[in-house]
């Protein structure tokens, strides 16, 4: 499974929580988070199986 974060503020989308917090900052990552302005998308990859 693929999991990225958005920004459901700015629309920017990141590859992982790492490089949300690179780019953000730490602090504005974290109360971004906090007020429920992040959300986590999941995919499945092209070598999942799905049943």
């Amino acid at each position: 499974m693929n999991t990225q974060v958005k920004s459901l503020i700015t629309g920017q989308v990141f590859q992982n929580r790492k490089e949300a917090k690179l780019i953000m900052g730490h602090s504005n990552y974290n109360k971004a988070l906090r007020k429920g302005e992040m959300a986590f998308v999941t995919t499945p990859s092209p070598i999942d199986i799905i049943y």
